[in-house]
């Protein structure tokens, strides 16, 4: 359910606006309302699952604009007339578009033959005027024989007027209603003629000889036979169009549906919309305002399932009204389609509901204070609200008595959050914010400022209450410097317990956040490490597995050229040439032979299950054939060196030891040390890099400055197609050790350099 307050709170109505610009159709912009709003899960997917379709099948067969056909059927209704033929022509239309829209929808189904056919008639015989064209195959002949008449007739008329030169007026004969007539001198008597009409003077007769009557007449004839032929060819049409109207009922009933699914689609592909999933958390993750464009900060809020009541705190002008209004908003457009500018990791609960107060309420006409409109308002979601509705309301208890205002505020929250399903406000009252640390199911979230700058980052902090940051805001606004300095003072000297707490939990994250940063990126750093030296190892394993399986193929010719000299003794040996000495020792030559052969293939098993081994120093290993035990003292690429049992020192291949079976000791932790930190820069210059390696260095370089409390430094990246700039600000925002990023002053460089602010 959503009132009509909801919809202009949310500013629901302007985005459908948006929207219904990409509709086909007249009765599908119609049909982008908010009553389109479900709550059923299933309908949402259905239709999430159309709209990502038709967004998978854009830049393929275009479909074509609808005319508007809804008239047809009540006037079809109420009179068994001719159809007009400005609405058959619409009807033509219709039925093209349509088979455009299955061409499009690319699912095998075809406008059947008689009603392609029809739509083929109509427009190739009537304009968007309704008019025949005169080059219809029917109207061709008649059409030629009224040329022939007129031309016939002006054949005679000229003749006529050039044989009585005397007695008419001009020389050329006139048009007077369609009709040709010859101007007499009124003077003149003249016979057999038959006069129409004088000229204004009465000077001048308007004549037409008794065989010019014949003439005109004929071309009148013609003319009526073409008009009778255009109503014949508007009557067949209109009725084939009359025949079909119960299938263009339906069809048009397909077409709003087809038009509500399409029309979303191109509006998610122009804001980057995604599909993400429902689920019992409120989950959103790179959510943006539909109606702020490129200007919009992404807002990411996590809400647990056990939580029903959030309040909002901050700055103002810190965007707290933006971030309800975008909670709200994109609710509602993934319970119309299931597509909202976000990243497809968010979630989303459905809602049965939406209630807000949002804006100033006051009425003059009412005599309605805001304060008073405000709890109008609420009064009437209280006894509305149900287990599944979210309610959003901005500033609740303003406007009245602080005190009075913030009893009332946590009166309001602990009943809705008893009853509605999730209850999102915002405040400046330190009691509210107690109020959500202390109540059980509640939270508090806050819009991020910037101290230094004095401005809001509108980045939302989970679990931290927001200050008002008053004095600021008043100084960003010019406040006069003596007023500035008053309320300081004045401040100083009250309680400021609840801004001094903000501070010290924004301290500590950001020294938690820079401690989790360095860990990972140490740790990225040492995976990297391995999974090089694996891939080293690999390689050089599989060069010698190559190598060893060439000696065996060696062995192997050598043994088989053996065997043949050997059979050729044991010939000589049968013949007598021999000894029974040699014949023993060619013999024990042959099985020293294959004993080779086995040992080699036994050694290449044994590297084949042995490569994926990775040594450290202090680990105890079996080296060589002879499996000689010893221990690891260092690593160096693909080579160890090795303390053998009896003292010996010797550096050898890591494809030659094996480890030793035996309990595996814990890894040593991970130490950081600023030896393998590189040095930060205070300028970086890309130029000429690929994203990739200019990705990597900006890593470093963020690591570096964060070990040497780097709080700012800019990044050359110049012009170019853009890739690289975009590549590098989409990497930025990413990153939660990046507080701000923007192009440099136009006079430092402009957008082919980037300024970045880490948190410190």
């Amino acid at each position: 359910m959503i009132d009509s307050r909801t919809i202009r709170d949310t500013e629901l109505d302007k985005v459908l606006d948006i929207i219904r610009r990409f509709a086909l159709s007249p009765e599908g912009r119609d049909g982008i309302v908010p009553e389109r709003i479900t709550s059923d899960r299933e309908e949402i997917e259905r239709r999430a699952e159309r709209v990502a379709r038709y967004m998978s099948l854009l830049g393929g067969s275009a479909p074509e604009p609808f005319p508007s056909i809804s008239d047809l059927f009540g006037y079809a209704e109420h009179t068994h007339a001719d159809f007009p033929g400005e609405a058959i022509h619409r009807a033509g239309e219709f039925l093209r578009s349509y088979k455009a829209m299955l061409d499009f929808e690319d699912s095998g189904e075809a406008l059947p033959d008689e009603d392609e056919a029809l739509s083929s008639d109509i427009l190739s015989s009537v304009d968007t005027d309704g008019e025949v064209y005169e080059d219809h195959p029917r109207l061709l002949p008649l059409i030629r024989r009224r040329e022939e008449a007129k031309s016939e007739r002006m054949r005679f008329s000229s003749s006529y007027m050039k044989d009585n030169r005397a007695y008419v007026q001009q020389a050329e004969p006139m048009y007077r209603n369609e009709r040709i007539v010859i101007p007499i001198r009124s003077d003149q008597k003249m016979r057999e003629i038959y006069v129409s009409g004088t000229s204004a003077t009465g000077a001048t007769l308007f004549a037409e000889p008794f065989e010019l009557v014949a003439l005109n007449n004929d071309v009148v004839i013609a003319e009526e036979r073409i008009r009778a032929e255009k109503a014949r060819i508007l009557h067949e049409l209109s009725d084939g169009v009359r025949a079909i109207l119960p299938r263009m009922r339906a069809m048009l009933s397909r077409v709003v549906g087809f038009d509500f699914h399409y029309a979303f689609a191109l509006w998610a592909r122009r804001v980057k919309a995604m599909h993400p999933e429902s689920g019992r958390c409120l989950l959103l993750k790179d959510a943006r305002h539909p109606l702020l464009g490129d200007s919009a900060v992404p807002i990411t809020i996590e809400i647990g399932p056990d939580t029903k009541a959030v309040v909002l705190s901050g700055a103002n002008a810190g965007g707290k009204t933006v971030t309800m209004k975008t909670v709200a908003l994109l609710s509602l457009l993934y319970q119309m389609s299931g597509f909202v500018p976000a990243s497809r990791d968010s979630r989303f609960p459905i809602f049965s509901s939406f209630y807000t107060d949002i804006g100033d309420g006051q009425s003059i006409l009412d005599a309605a204070s805001t304060f008073s409109s405000h709890m109008k308002n609420i009064a009437q979601i209280a006894r509305k609200v149900d287990s599944r509705s979210l309610v959003i309301l901005d500033e609740l208890g303003s406007g009245t008595d602080p005190e009075e205002g913030s009893a009332l505020s946590v009166a309001v929250l602990r009943y809705l959050s008893s009853r509605a399903a999730l209850t999102f406000i915002t405040s400046h009252y330190s009691a509210v914010k107690s109020f959500a640390y202390s109540a059980a199911g509640m939270l508090n979230a806050s819009m991020e400022f910037d101290e230094r700058s004095g401005m809001p980052t509108y980045r939302v902090l989970e679990g931290i209450p927001g200050d008002s940051h008053a004095l600021a805001t008043a100084k960003r606004m010019n406040m006069p410097k003596e007023i500035i300095d008053d309320a300081s003072q004045a401040l100083r000297g009250g309680d400021a317990t609840s801004a001094s707490i903000i501070k010290a939990l924004l301290s500590k994250e950001r020294t938690l956040d820079r401690k989790i940063t360095e860990l990972s990126l140490k740790n990225r750093e040492e995976d990297s490490r391995i999974r090089s030296l694996e891939a080293r190892e690999k390689e050089l394993d599989e060069r010698e597995n190559e190598l060893r399986k060439g000696g065996v193929r060696e062995i192997d010719d050598y043994l088989h050229q053996s065997r043949r000299t050997l059979e050729r003794l044991i010939s000589d040996i049968r013949t007598g040439k021999l000894t029974k000495e040699k014949i023993k020792e060619a013999k024990a030559f042959t099985s020293s032979i294959e004993e080779k052969l086995k040992e080699e293939k036994a050694l290449i098993t044994e590297s084949d299950s042995a490569g994926d081994e990775i040594f450290s120093p202090g680990d105890d290993v079996l080296c060589g054939d002879a499996k000689t035990p010893g221990k690891v003292l260092s690593v160096s690429g693909n080579s160890l060196t090795v303390s053998l049992e009896n003292g010996l020192k010797l550096t050898i291949r890591s494809s030659m030891a094996r480890k030793a079976r035996k309990k595996e000791e814990p890894r040593p932790a991970v130490t950081f040390s600023g030896s393998s930190v590189k040095k930060a820069e205070y300028t970086m210059d890309l130029r000429g890099l690929t994203l990739e390696e200019a990705l990597r260095r900006i890593d470093d370089q963020i690591e570096a400055a964060l070990l040497s409390s780097l709080s700012s430094f800019s990044i050359i990246h110049g012009y170019g197609d853009g890739i690289l700039q975009k590549g590098i600000h989409e990497y930025l925002k990413k990153r939660k050790e990046v507080s701000d990023y923007r192009f440099a002053r136009p006079e430092d460089g402009g957008m082919g350099k980037t300024y970045v602010t880490l948190f410190l």
